[in-house]
């Protein structure tokens, strides 16, 4: 049984998904994305760099998973529609992908809906109301099961979400379940933001980022790189493991001097 609530539109707060939208595209959908926004920009200025870090991290998972063999995708948390979707990457290497997108919030999820049906891409793709901390609830929606086959191979992406699930809703635990309910052959990719290896500057930056988003619908945290790695038990690492997202598999010289490469982690897991 589903015991959370999906998330109606709000906008009177910010939201995980509308901020990442913002950090990505310069567009704020409400006045208090915008103003919130430029709170953020003073305490944390690089953070729509790290948007970009998560946001090209997840297309050249995809693109490995595509190469791979992988012709199906679950994106959980995949928030607003913007630039470089899974499905849009995924389809340009391989026209027969199918994916599935999955958020809580009814925003993200209707603008998806409305995307793809202007696409005409609801063939191939779906968008689904549900909540990371329900995993069955995924795995069994009607939609799910009509354009993914759960006893073939699949690439599952839960990209800057983990931060934003608290300690007290058992993580670890949830991510046994996702990764019990994958087939043999599957693949994980997976970031979370940290400042385990920032400079004390950026950690303190990073703590007021985290104090300002006490007061939007996501509370985010912070998670060292063992805790990440907790993340990939039950799955092996892909090289070369955990490394920051700008530095796996990069496709053009890494900027050691970005001051935003050390804030997240990123690793992709194979299940044997």
């Amino acid at each position: 049984m589903n015991d959370f609530e999906s998330r109606e539109i709000d906008a009177s707060r910010p939201s995980a998904a509308r901020m990442y939208h913002y950090y990505l595209s310069g567009e704020a959908v409400f006045d208090v994305d915008k103003i919130f926004g430029e709170h953020v920009f003073r305490v944390f200025p690089y953070i729509d760099t790290l948007a970009h870090h998560n946001r090209e991290f997840l297309q050249r998972a995809v693109e490995f998973m595509v190469a791979q063999g992988v012709r199906q995708f679950l994106d959980i948390g995949s928030g607003l529609p913007t630039v470089g979707n899974t499905h849009d990457v995924a389809r340009a290497h391989a026209a027969d992908t199918r994916v599935v997108y999955v958020d809580n919030d009814m925003e993200a999820v209707n603008r998806a809906h409305d995307l793809l049906l202007q696409q005409g891409a609801l063939d191939h793709t779906a968008v689904i109301e549900a909540d990371l901390r329900c995993p069955e609830v995924i795995f069994d929606d009607p939609q799910a099961r009509r354009l993914i086959d759960f006893d073939e191979p699949l690439g599952l992406l839960i990209i800057a979400v983990w931060p934003f699930v608290p300690d007290s809703d058992r993580p670890y635990e949830l991510m046994a379940q996702l990764r019990h309910r994958l087939p043999a052959g599957s693949y994980v990719a997976m970031t979370h933001g940290s400042v385990e290896d920032a400079g004390p500057e950026f950690k303190q930056g990073y703590a007021g980022l985290v104090d300002l988003y006490r007061g939007t619908s996501d509370p985010a945290m912070s998670r060292s790189r063992d805790d990440f790695a907790t993340f990939f038990d039950g799955v092996e690492l892909v090289e070369p493991g955990i490394v920051y997202a700008t530095d796996w598999r990069p496709t053009h010289p890494v900027d050691t001097q970005d001051p935003a490469r050390p804030c997240n982690f990123a690793a992709v897991g194979y299940k044997p």
